[in-house]
């Protein structure tokens, strides 16, 4: 179990995630704050409200290039070591001079 794991993430535009006392099937809070290459086609802004499921509560908003997200109490976390794994096998690929 962690503390806080935090991540940023390039792809296509910048994300940062921050879990705060998460494990692997457990998480108390989880933000996510993205800002993407490409825009979104919606004129309006979108928020999401979501209570029960995998989460006690947590809300979405987006709106053009911009996303944030709050879930509370949640037991489907986001997995930011395979993110970190994915990243890594990227660098040593393209160190290597190989197209995977």
């Amino acid at each position: 179990m962690k503390l806080i794991d935090y991540l940023h993430y390039e792809d296509y535009g910048h994300e940062w995630y921050l879990n705060i006392l998460t494990s692997r099937r457990f998480s108390l809070v989880e933000f996510a704050v993205n800002w993407n290459e490409y825009t979104s086609p919606e004129i309006f802004p979108l928020l999401l409200l979501s209570i029960g499921s995998r989460g006690l509560v947590g809300f979405t908003f987006s709106w053009k290039s911009f996303d944030f997200l709050f879930n509370c109490i949640t037991t489907c976390p986001r997995q930011l070591d395979k993110f970190r794994t994915s990243r890594n096998d990227w660098m040593i690929s393209d160190a290597n001079g190989s197209d995977a």
